[in-house]
């Protein structure tokens, strides 16, 4: 078997999957502060893993369509968290929109 490698613009590898030829994502992990989207004055310190979706390409003029891809959001205090939107300050000074439904999360897409 054979594992093909696809390179992107942003130097990260997506790789095939020999049995299905899918495109499997990669995931970035992270440390940050999870605050909600109103603002409570509250803030949770997490552990995150966000999916990085291939870019797909598209025709014509119109505005690329709002993408969420799964992502995991872990408390360091073993915490739930309500459901509704939240910001997430990462370490390394980035922020991304999440949202939580019934216990899953979501993120806007983040683009390889």
């Amino acid at each position: 078997m054979t594992l093909l490698v696809l390179s992107t613009r942003k130097s990260s590898n997506l790789r095939l999957s020999p049995a299905s030829n899918q495109i499997m994502s990669e995931k970035v992990k992270g440390r940050g502060r999870l605050v909600p989207a109103q603002a409570t004055g509250v803030e949770y310190k997490v552990e995150f893993g966000i999916d990085i979706v291939p870019e797909t390409s598209q025709y014509g003029r119109g505005l690329k369509p709002t993408r969420w891809a799964k992502c995991s959001v872990r408390s360091a205090h073993a915490q739930r968290f309500p459901d509704g939107t939240y910001f997430l300050h990462a370490d390394d000074g980035r922020v991304h929109q999440l949202k939580a439904i019934g216990g899953k999360w979501h993120c806007l897409a983040l683009a390889a």
